[in-house]
């Protein structure tokens, strides 16, 4: 990447006003890391006292802290943003938050921000009305998704959008080393040796299908455990779903946030993404990086990924029974895929270079 002159405003700024880390928090430090050593000036946005030491270290990374993200009709907020971004004058505001497009996509055009990039990472819905027609009209903001599924879902489903106004760029990973620590699950968990460990990440939510974990593990045999990292998002009873399940809970492990992610994709057999609704998760980037055996379900994004089967078995969404047989034929070798190919897969449109390059293009702009 090859960064602007001194002349040239090379200045980035990046909203990340959340309280929950998940693959869009992991992502803006990733663009945030990437950006700053490459020449660029970034500020990211986050609310006071969260993530700030995750972005300690980074080259030429600013941290910016507010106290609150705001609503719609936030003046204050708002009119906060304004002072910021006028103080500080990027050329480019990006924005990966839906909940956040108004706010910052007002400020960044009352502070004369030539570059309005928003993003959107999951399949939601764009109503109409005058929030988003001004959003995308008027203010001229563009949109970044992470899939042709999600990008064809908004330029159908919507008027707001076109050929000019959004740009698809696939979420790129770096290829990690195979051989490394490891987490044994089997002697953290006390398991047998001979156990099958099968991997989940994500929030604790309805849309990533965690909740059809219980009815998995019913039809898989006693040897098989399923795995789950992650925190935040929790729109699931736990409590409920654990006391309605006491039967398989003991083969089924919420093992909260996991600091070393290398260790859990190298420590697990098998990965299973069961979500009813994604655009390419990021995990199924990240376990084919590692060359994990893959079952999906095929939410939006996910075919794309894994070329229709070509490298992971896809099922439909909420077909327990699918889901569950695709992991005993992983585990007993009756389908296998060559963990090569998914690695080369990953170096080439879905390498971290690839993807920055085409953000570099996006938010600055050979002029």
């Amino acid at each position: 990447m090859t960064a602007f002159n001194d002349k040239a405003n090379n200045t980035l700024v990046i909203f990340c006003a959340t309280k929950g880390w998940g693959g869009i928090e992991k992502n803006v430090r990733l663009r945030a890391k990437y950006f700053g050593e490459n020449g660029y000036q970034v500020h990211v946005v986050l609310l006071k006292n969260k993530f700030k030491e995750r972005f300690d270290g980074l080259k030429n990374v600013h941290i910016k802290n507010v106290n609150k993200r705001g609503g719609d009709l936030n003046v204050f907020v708002l009119m906060n943003y304004v002072k910021f971004l006028k103080k500080v004058k990027p050329h480019t505001v990006f924005c990966p938050l839906k909940r956040d497009w108004w706010l910052v996509t007002a400020a960044a055009a009352i502070a004369k921000v030539p570059n309005r990039i928003l993003y959107l990472g999951n399949r939601r819905k764009v109503r109409k009305g005058l929030k988003y027609h001004t959003v995308f009209r008027t203010l001229k903001a563009k949109m970044i998704v992470n899939c042709q599924a999600l990008k064809r879902h908004l330029t159908t489903t919507t008027d707001y959008f076109d050929e000019t106004n959004i740009i698809q760029i696939y979420t790129g990973v770096e290829l990690p080393e195979l051989k490394g620590d490891a987490i044994d699950f089997r002697k953290r968990l006390n398991l047998d040796k001979d156990s099958t460990i099968v991997g989940c990440i994500g929030w604790l939510n309805y849309r990533k299908g965690f909740d059809l974990l219980p009815d998995i593990a019913r039809e898989l045999p006693n040897s098989f455990h399923i795995v789950h990292v992650g925190s935040g998002g929790f729109d699931l009873d736990m409590d409920k779903l654990i006391e309605d399940n006491q039967d398989v809970m003991p083969r089924i492990h919420f093992l909260g946030y996991e600091n070393n992610m290398e260790a859990f994709w190298r420590g697990i057999d098998i990965f299973l993404l069961s979500s009813r609704s994604e655009s390419l998760a990021n995990v199924l980037n990240e376990a084919m990086s590692f060359g994990k055996p893959i079952v999906a379900t095929k939410a939006p994004g996910s075919d794309e990924l894994l070329g229709d089967s070509e490298y992971g078995i896809l099922t439909e969404v909420e077909d327990v029974n699918a889901m569950a047989q695709g992991i005993k034929d992983l585990a007993n070798g009756t389908i296998a895929f060559d963990p090569n190919k998914q690695r080369e897969r990953m170096a080439g449109e879905f390498s971290l270079n690839h993807m920055m390059k085409r953000y570099e293009a996006v938010f600055f702009p050979q002029k």
